[in-house]
Protein backbone atom coordinates (compact mmCIF):
# COMPACT_ATOMS: atom_id res chain seq x y z
CA UNK A 1 0.00 0.00 0.00
CA UNK A 2 1.28 3.81 -0.19
CA UNK A 3 3.43 3.72 2.69
CA UNK A 4 3.32 7.54 3.72
CA UNK A 5 1.28 10.31 2.86
CA UNK A 6 2.82 13.36 0.85
CA UNK A 7 5.03 15.96 3.03
CA UNK A 8 6.84 19.21 2.36
CA UNK A 9 10.12 18.42 0.41
CA UNK A 10 12.64 20.79 -0.57
CA UNK A 11 10.61 23.48 -1.70
CA UNK A 12 11.34 26.94 -0.50
CA UNK A 13 8.95 29.52 -2.41
CA UNK A 14 5.98 29.49 -0.38
CA UNK A 15 6.51 33.02 0.93
CA UNK A 16 7.42 33.98 -2.88
CA UNK A 17 4.41 32.41 -4.62
CA UNK A 18 2.02 35.09 -6.37
CA UNK A 19 -1.69 33.45 -6.19
CA UNK A 20 -3.06 32.29 -9.63
CA UNK A 21 -5.67 34.45 -11.25
CA UNK A 22 -8.93 34.01 -11.10
CA UNK A 23 -9.66 30.81 -13.43
CA UNK A 24 -11.98 31.71 -16.24
CA UNK A 25 -10.46 28.16 -17.34
CA UNK A 26 -9.02 25.20 -17.06
CA UNK A 27 -5.67 25.84 -15.70
CA UNK A 28 -3.09 24.34 -18.14
CA UNK A 29 -0.75 21.74 -16.57
CA UNK A 30 2.65 20.74 -18.38
CA UNK A 31 3.10 16.98 -17.39
CA UNK A 32 7.28 16.80 -18.07
CA UNK A 33 9.13 13.51 -18.04
CA UNK A 34 10.94 12.38 -14.20
CA UNK A 35 13.90 11.27 -14.19
CA UNK A 36 15.01 7.93 -12.22
CA UNK A 37 17.69 6.20 -10.65
CA UNK A 38 16.82 2.78 -12.61
CA UNK A 39 17.17 2.59 -16.51
CA UNK A 40 15.47 -0.96 -18.13
CA UNK A 41 11.95 -2.27 -19.76
CA UNK A 42 10.15 -2.40 -15.87
CA UNK A 43 11.40 0.95 -14.35
CA UNK A 44 10.17 2.54 -17.26
CA UNK A 45 6.88 0.73 -17.54
CA UNK A 46 6.25 1.16 -13.91
CA UNK A 47 6.74 5.11 -14.73
CA UNK A 48 4.63 5.19 -17.61
CA UNK A 49 1.64 3.41 -15.80
CA UNK A 50 1.63 5.64 -12.95
CA UNK A 51 1.93 8.32 -15.06
CA UNK A 52 -0.98 7.20 -17.17
CA UNK A 53 -2.84 7.64 -13.93
CA UNK A 54 -1.73 10.64 -13.07
CA UNK A 55 -2.68 12.06 -16.76
CA UNK A 56 -6.06 10.94 -16.43
CA UNK A 57 -6.24 11.87 -12.97
CA UNK A 58 -5.61 15.40 -13.31
CA UNK A 59 -8.28 15.71 -16.44
CA UNK A 60 -11.00 14.20 -15.09
CA UNK A 61 -10.66 14.34 -11.30
CA UNK A 62 -9.29 17.52 -10.98
CA UNK A 63 -10.74 19.31 -14.61
CA UNK A 64 -7.19 20.66 -15.76
CA UNK A 65 -5.83 20.16 -19.13
CA UNK A 66 -2.61 18.15 -18.68
CA UNK A 67 0.17 18.51 -21.28
CA UNK A 68 1.96 15.14 -21.70
CA UNK A 69 5.31 15.66 -22.95
CA UNK A 70 6.37 12.29 -22.70
CA UNK A 71 8.72 11.68 -25.94
CA UNK A 72 7.10 9.13 -28.59
CA UNK A 73 8.74 5.79 -28.97
CA UNK A 74 11.38 5.76 -30.78
CA UNK A 75 12.32 1.66 -32.06
CA UNK A 76 11.32 0.14 -29.04
CA UNK A 77 13.95 1.94 -27.47
CA UNK A 78 13.49 2.91 -23.11
CA UNK A 79 14.36 6.46 -22.92
CA UNK A 80 15.15 7.69 -19.06
CA UNK A 81 16.09 10.72 -17.73
CA UNK A 82 18.86 10.38 -14.88
CA UNK A 83 19.05 13.37 -13.83
CA UNK A 84 16.22 15.81 -12.87
CA UNK A 85 15.02 18.78 -15.27
CA UNK A 86 16.37 22.39 -14.79
CA UNK A 87 13.73 24.24 -13.18
CA UNK A 88 14.82 26.96 -16.09
CA UNK A 89 14.14 24.93 -18.96
CA UNK A 90 11.27 23.74 -17.46
CA UNK A 91 9.77 27.42 -17.51
CA UNK A 92 10.84 28.35 -20.76
CA UNK A 93 8.96 25.74 -22.15
CA UNK A 94 6.18 25.93 -20.29
CA UNK A 95 5.43 29.31 -20.82
CA UNK A 96 6.08 28.55 -24.55
CA UNK A 97 3.33 25.79 -24.30
CA UNK A 98 1.12 28.45 -22.70
CA UNK A 99 1.08 26.01 -20.19
CA UNK A 100 -0.36 27.79 -16.31
CA UNK A 101 2.30 25.25 -14.61
CA UNK A 102 4.63 22.87 -14.51
CA UNK A 103 5.17 19.34 -12.65
CA UNK A 104 8.28 17.50 -12.85
CA UNK A 105 10.59 15.31 -10.20
CA UNK A 106 12.24 12.36 -9.89
CA UNK A 107 11.08 8.81 -9.15
CA UNK A 108 13.78 5.95 -6.80
CA UNK A 109 13.37 2.47 -7.48
CA UNK A 110 14.24 0.56 -4.22
CA UNK A 111 15.78 -1.38 -2.40
CA UNK A 112 18.68 -0.06 -3.69
CA UNK A 113 21.02 -2.90 -5.34
CA UNK A 114 18.31 -5.66 -5.77
CA UNK A 115 16.98 -7.23 -8.58
CA UNK A 116 13.67 -7.00 -7.17
CA UNK A 117 11.78 -3.64 -7.06
CA UNK A 118 9.73 -3.19 -4.25
CA UNK A 119 9.14 0.04 -3.66
CA UNK A 120 9.10 3.42 -5.48
CA UNK A 121 9.26 7.31 -4.02
CA UNK A 122 8.35 9.90 -6.40
CA UNK A 123 9.49 13.14 -5.67
CA UNK A 124 7.42 15.76 -7.65
CA UNK A 125 8.10 19.08 -7.96
CA UNK A 126 5.11 21.78 -8.92
CA UNK A 127 5.83 25.42 -10.34
CA UNK A 128 3.67 27.93 -11.94
CA UNK A 129 4.99 29.55 -15.22
CA UNK A 130 4.98 33.33 -13.45
CA UNK A 131 8.79 34.21 -13.74
CA UNK A 132 8.72 35.16 -9.64
CA UNK A 133 7.26 32.01 -9.25
CA UNK A 134 8.98 29.41 -7.22
CA UNK A 135 8.49 25.63 -7.20
CA UNK A 136 7.65 23.26 -4.12
CA UNK A 137 8.56 19.92 -3.78
CA UNK A 138 6.40 16.86 -2.02
CA UNK A 139 7.12 13.43 -1.93
CA UNK A 140 5.24 9.99 -1.87
CA UNK A 141 6.00 6.84 -1.23
CA UNK A 142 4.65 3.56 -2.92
CA UNK A 143 5.47 0.07 -1.87
CA UNK A 144 2.79 -2.33 -3.21
CA UNK A 145 4.64 -3.67 -6.16
CA UNK A 146 7.36 -6.36 -6.93
CA UNK A 147 8.39 -6.76 -10.02
CA UNK A 148 11.54 -8.32 -11.42
CA UNK A 149 14.23 -6.12 -13.36
CA UNK A 150 14.56 -9.16 -16.00
CA UNK A 151 10.76 -9.21 -16.33
CA UNK A 152 8.44 -7.82 -19.19
CA UNK A 153 5.76 -7.46 -17.07
CA UNK A 154 4.26 -5.10 -14.15
CA UNK A 155 2.99 -6.31 -11.19
CA UNK A 156 1.25 -3.51 -9.12
CA UNK A 157 -1.88 -3.26 -6.76
CA UNK A 158 -3.53 -0.73 -8.82
CA UNK A 159 -6.16 -0.08 -6.58
CA UNK A 160 -2.82 0.90 -4.26
CA UNK A 161 -1.65 3.06 -7.02
CA UNK A 162 -4.95 5.41 -7.56
CA UNK A 163 -4.58 5.82 -3.54
CA UNK A 164 -1.22 7.67 -4.68
CA UNK A 165 -2.05 9.51 -7.45
CA UNK A 166 -5.17 10.74 -5.19
CA UNK A 167 -2.11 12.37 -2.77
CA UNK A 168 -0.44 13.76 -5.58
CA UNK A 169 -3.72 14.99 -6.87
CA UNK A 170 -4.71 16.83 -3.93
CA UNK A 171 -1.12 18.44 -3.24
CA UNK A 172 -1.67 19.84 -6.62
CA UNK A 173 -5.06 20.64 -6.06
CA UNK A 174 -3.46 22.41 -2.88
CA UNK A 175 -0.62 24.24 -4.70
CA UNK A 176 -3.20 25.86 -7.36
CA UNK A 177 -5.50 26.75 -4.91
CA UNK A 178 -8.36 24.77 -5.99
CA UNK A 179 -11.28 24.06 -3.74
CA UNK A 180 -10.94 20.52 -3.24
CA UNK A 181 -14.44 20.25 -3.07
CA UNK A 182 -14.58 20.55 -6.41
CA UNK A 183 -12.40 17.41 -7.05
CA UNK A 184 -14.32 14.48 -8.67
CA UNK A 185 -11.36 12.01 -6.45
CA UNK A 186 -13.68 8.57 -7.79
CA UNK A 187 -12.63 9.32 -11.59
CA UNK A 188 -8.75 9.27 -11.09
CA UNK A 189 -9.08 5.81 -12.84
CA UNK A 190 -12.18 6.53 -15.17
CA UNK A 191 -11.39 4.14 -18.32
CA UNK A 192 -8.68 2.75 -17.21
CA UNK A 193 -8.13 -0.82 -15.22
CA UNK A 194 -7.21 -2.80 -12.51
CA UNK A 195 -5.80 -5.64 -14.80
CA UNK A 196 -1.40 -4.78 -14.31
CA UNK A 197 -1.46 -7.41 -17.13
CA UNK A 198 -3.74 -5.39 -19.30
CA UNK A 199 -1.94 -2.00 -18.47
CA UNK A 200 1.21 -3.79 -19.73
CA UNK A 201 -0.27 -4.51 -22.89
CA UNK A 202 -1.41 -1.36 -23.19
CA UNK A 203 1.55 0.77 -21.93
CA UNK A 204 3.41 -1.35 -24.63
CA UNK A 205 1.14 0.19 -27.10
CA UNK A 206 1.20 3.60 -25.80
CA UNK A 207 4.99 4.05 -24.85
CA UNK A 208 6.90 1.77 -26.37
CA UNK A 209 6.16 0.76 -30.14
CA UNK A 210 6.46 2.75 -32.77
CA UNK A 211 5.14 0.40 -35.36
CA UNK A 212 1.36 0.83 -35.64
CA UNK A 213 0.30 -2.73 -36.81
CA UNK A 214 2.16 -3.59 -33.22
CA UNK A 215 0.39 -1.27 -31.53
CA UNK A 216 -2.88 -2.38 -33.01
CA UNK A 217 -2.22 -6.08 -31.86
CA UNK A 218 -1.17 -4.81 -28.06
CA UNK A 219 -4.25 -2.82 -27.75
CA UNK A 220 -6.08 -5.84 -28.90
CA UNK A 221 -4.25 -8.12 -26.10
CA UNK A 222 -5.01 -5.37 -23.33
CA UNK A 223 -8.99 -5.50 -24.15
CA UNK A 224 -8.76 -9.47 -24.51
CA UNK A 225 -7.08 -8.99 -20.64
CA UNK A 226 -9.38 -6.72 -19.52
CA UNK A 227 -12.61 -6.62 -22.24
CA UNK A 228 -13.99 -3.09 -19.46
CA UNK A 229 -10.79 -1.24 -20.60
CA UNK A 230 -12.32 1.94 -21.94
CA UNK A 231 -9.24 3.43 -22.90
CA UNK A 232 -7.78 0.36 -24.80
CA UNK A 233 -10.63 0.56 -27.04
CA UNK A 234 -10.87 4.25 -27.74
CA UNK A 235 -7.16 4.08 -28.76
CA UNK A 236 -7.53 1.19 -31.08
CA UNK A 237 -10.13 2.72 -32.12
CA UNK A 238 -8.66 5.55 -33.56
CA UNK A 239 -5.82 3.94 -34.69
CA UNK A 240 -7.97 2.19 -37.28
CA UNK A 241 -9.84 5.24 -38.10
CA UNK A 242 -6.43 7.07 -38.83
CA UNK A 243 -5.77 4.42 -41.11
CA UNK A 244 -8.94 4.75 -42.92
CA UNK A 245 -9.94 1.36 -42.02
CA UNK A 246 -13.33 2.49 -40.78
CA UNK A 247 -15.43 -0.62 -41.18
CA UNK A 248 -12.67 -2.27 -38.90
CA UNK A 249 -13.03 0.49 -36.30
CA UNK A 250 -16.94 -0.01 -36.29
CA UNK A 251 -16.78 -3.52 -35.22
CA UNK A 252 -14.94 -2.95 -32.60
CA UNK A 253 -16.72 0.12 -31.31
CA UNK A 254 -19.60 -2.15 -31.26
CA UNK A 255 -17.95 -5.03 -29.30
CA UNK A 256 -16.74 -2.14 -27.10
CA UNK A 257 -20.28 -0.70 -26.77
CA UNK A 258 -21.82 -4.38 -25.66
CA UNK A 259 -18.89 -4.43 -22.75
CA UNK A 260 -19.27 -0.43 -21.61
CA UNK A 261 -22.90 0.03 -22.06
CA UNK A 262 -24.03 2.02 -18.90
CA UNK A 263 -20.28 3.13 -17.98
CA UNK A 264 -18.40 7.14 -18.33
CA UNK A 265 -16.64 5.94 -21.30
CA UNK A 266 -20.28 5.05 -23.23
CA UNK A 267 -20.61 8.53 -24.76
CA UNK A 268 -16.72 8.46 -26.02
CA UNK A 269 -17.51 4.76 -27.78
CA UNK A 270 -20.74 6.03 -29.09
CA UNK A 271 -18.71 10.00 -30.69
CA UNK A 272 -16.38 7.27 -32.23
CA UNK A 273 -18.87 5.26 -33.80
CA UNK A 274 -20.42 8.29 -35.26
CA UNK A 275 -16.85 9.25 -36.75
CA UNK A 276 -16.60 5.52 -38.72
CA UNK A 277 -20.44 5.67 -39.72
CA UNK A 278 -19.27 9.38 -41.33
CA UNK A 279 -16.47 8.38 -43.11
CA UNK A 280 -18.45 5.52 -43.99
CA UNK A 281 -20.86 7.76 -46.03
CA UNK A 282 -23.84 7.05 -43.61
CA UNK A 283 -24.66 10.52 -42.45
CA UNK A 284 -28.52 9.71 -40.85
CA UNK A 285 -26.70 6.37 -38.75
CA UNK A 286 -24.06 8.29 -37.56
CA UNK A 287 -26.37 11.54 -36.24
CA UNK A 288 -28.44 8.93 -35.01
CA UNK A 289 -25.71 7.80 -32.89
CA UNK A 290 -23.95 11.32 -31.84
CA UNK A 291 -28.22 11.94 -30.58
CA UNK A 292 -27.56 8.80 -28.45
CA UNK A 293 -24.45 9.89 -27.13
CA UNK A 294 -25.56 13.24 -26.15
CA UNK A 295 -28.72 12.19 -24.46
CA UNK A 296 -26.50 9.92 -22.27
CA UNK A 297 -24.13 13.40 -21.41
CA UNK A 298 -25.24 16.59 -23.01
CA UNK A 299 -22.11 17.93 -22.59
CA UNK A 300 -20.12 16.16 -24.48
CA UNK A 301 -18.65 18.68 -26.37
CA UNK A 302 -16.43 16.88 -29.31
CA UNK A 303 -20.02 14.81 -29.93
CA UNK A 304 -21.61 18.23 -30.03
CA UNK A 305 -18.90 20.01 -32.37
CA UNK A 306 -18.94 16.10 -34.67
CA UNK A 307 -22.72 16.37 -34.94
CA UNK A 308 -22.76 20.27 -35.57
CA UNK A 309 -20.36 19.54 -38.47
CA UNK A 310 -22.62 17.06 -39.43
CA UNK A 311 -25.53 19.17 -39.66
CA UNK A 312 -23.42 22.32 -41.51
CA UNK A 313 -22.23 19.66 -44.53
CA UNK A 314 -26.27 19.99 -44.88
CA UNK A 315 -26.54 23.72 -44.76
CA UNK A 316 -28.49 22.88 -41.24
CA UNK A 317 -26.59 26.08 -39.80
CA UNK A 318 -29.03 26.88 -37.24
CA UNK A 319 -28.67 23.63 -35.87
CA UNK A 320 -25.30 23.82 -36.13
CA UNK A 321 -24.86 26.60 -34.48
CA UNK A 322 -26.86 26.09 -31.27
CA UNK A 323 -24.36 22.85 -30.90
CA UNK A 324 -21.53 24.65 -31.00
CA UNK A 325 -22.74 27.31 -28.70
CA UNK A 326 -23.41 24.51 -26.60
CA UNK A 327 -20.16 23.50 -26.24
CA UNK A 328 -18.90 26.98 -25.72
CA UNK A 329 -20.84 27.18 -22.21
CA UNK A 330 -19.25 30.34 -19.93
CA UNK A 331 -16.37 29.14 -18.00
CA UNK A 332 -14.92 26.66 -20.50
CA UNK A 333 -12.89 26.73 -23.60
CA UNK A 334 -13.50 23.88 -26.10
CA UNK A 335 -10.65 24.97 -28.99
CA UNK A 336 -12.54 23.07 -31.71
CA UNK A 337 -15.99 24.73 -31.04
CA UNK A 338 -14.19 28.16 -31.34
CA UNK A 339 -12.80 27.36 -34.35
CA UNK A 340 -15.88 25.39 -35.90
CA UNK A 341 -18.56 28.41 -35.19
CA UNK A 342 -15.80 30.93 -35.85
CA UNK A 343 -15.70 29.24 -39.48
CA UNK A 344 -19.60 28.83 -39.64
CA UNK A 345 -20.14 32.61 -38.99
CA UNK A 346 -17.60 33.60 -41.53
CA UNK A 347 -18.93 31.86 -43.74
CA UNK A 348 -22.76 33.29 -43.01
CA UNK A 349 -20.92 37.47 -43.11
CA UNK A 350 -21.06 37.55 -39.30
CA UNK A 351 -17.89 38.70 -39.42
CA UNK A 352 -17.60 40.95 -35.68
CA UNK A 353 -18.63 37.47 -34.19
CA UNK A 354 -16.37 35.38 -36.13
CA UNK A 355 -13.47 37.64 -35.06
CA UNK A 356 -13.76 37.35 -31.84
CA UNK A 357 -14.09 33.23 -31.97
CA UNK A 358 -10.97 33.15 -34.19
CA UNK A 359 -9.19 35.67 -31.40
CA UNK A 360 -10.13 33.13 -28.60
CA UNK A 361 -9.00 30.18 -30.98
CA UNK A 362 -5.66 31.52 -31.90
CA UNK A 363 -5.12 32.10 -27.68
CA UNK A 364 -5.96 28.45 -27.17
CA UNK A 365 -3.83 26.93 -30.41
CA UNK A 366 -1.56 29.19 -31.97
CA UNK A 367 -0.18 28.42 -35.25
CA UNK A 368 -3.29 27.07 -36.97
CA UNK A 369 -2.53 29.23 -40.45
CA UNK A 370 -6.23 28.25 -40.91
CA UNK A 371 -7.33 29.94 -38.13
CA UNK A 372 -5.18 33.19 -39.58
CA UNK A 373 -7.17 33.06 -42.69
CA UNK A 374 -10.86 33.29 -41.63
CA UNK A 375 -9.30 35.87 -39.01
CA UNK A 376 -7.54 38.03 -41.98
CA UNK A 377 -10.52 37.35 -44.17
CA UNK A 378 -13.06 38.26 -40.91
CA UNK A 379 -11.15 41.63 -40.55
CA UNK A 380 -11.40 42.54 -44.02
CA UNK A 381 -14.95 41.84 -44.33
CA UNK A 382 -14.95 44.86 -41.27
CA UNK A 383 -13.23 47.01 -43.37
CA UNK A 384 -9.79 46.88 -40.69
CA UNK A 385 -7.53 46.13 -43.94
CA UNK A 386 -3.98 47.05 -41.78
CA UNK A 387 -5.04 44.36 -39.66
CA UNK A 388 -6.45 42.15 -41.77
CA UNK A 389 -2.92 42.31 -43.86
CA UNK A 390 -1.15 41.20 -41.07
CA UNK A 391 -3.22 37.58 -40.54
CA UNK A 392 -2.93 36.68 -43.65
CA UNK A 393 0.60 37.09 -43.95
CA UNK A 394 1.01 34.94 -40.88
CA UNK A 395 -1.01 32.28 -42.78
CA UNK A 396 1.32 32.33 -45.66
CA UNK A 397 4.64 32.16 -43.39
CA UNK A 398 2.79 29.06 -41.66
CA UNK A 399 1.47 27.60 -44.49
CA UNK A 400 3.37 28.78 -47.52
CA UNK A 401 2.86 25.86 -50.04
CA UNK A 402 -0.20 24.82 -48.11
CA UNK A 403 -3.81 25.65 -49.63
CA UNK A 404 -4.71 27.93 -46.45
CA UNK A 405 -1.20 30.09 -47.33
CA UNK A 406 -2.49 30.13 -50.92
CA UNK A 407 -5.94 31.30 -49.95
CA UNK A 408 -4.51 33.80 -48.04
CA UNK A 409 -2.06 34.84 -50.70
CA UNK A 410 -4.63 35.31 -52.72
CA UNK A 411 -6.78 37.70 -50.21
CA UNK A 412 -3.72 39.73 -49.52
CA UNK A 413 -3.32 40.79 -53.50
CA UNK A 414 -6.95 41.38 -53.70
CA UNK A 415 -6.36 43.75 -50.73
CA UNK A 416 -3.36 45.17 -52.83
CA UNK A 417 -5.48 45.64 -55.57
CA UNK A 418 -8.22 47.25 -54.19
Amino acid sequence: MVSGKGKEGSGKGRERREKPAARSRPFKVALFPFATNAVGRIPALLMHVTRLFLLNALEKAAGLTALDLTPPPRDGEILSLTSTLNEDEVRETAQRLGADASIWGDVQFGPPGEVQIEEMAVNATFMLSAPRSAPETRGFRFDALRCDTGSLTVQVEVPALEDLVEEIVLAVADFLELDRDTLSLGRIGEGLTYSDRALTYFIYALRITPHRDAKLKLYRKAILADPHFALAHINAAQLLLGEGKCGEAMRLLLAAETHLKGSEAEPDILNLLGVSAMHMGMWEEAVKVWRRALSINPRHNETLCNLASAYAMRDMDDEAERLYARALQPGEEYPLACFSLGRLLAREGRFEEARKLMGRYIDLCPGDPWAYYILGTCLAGLGNENEARFALAKATQLDPDGEAGVLARRELEQLKGG
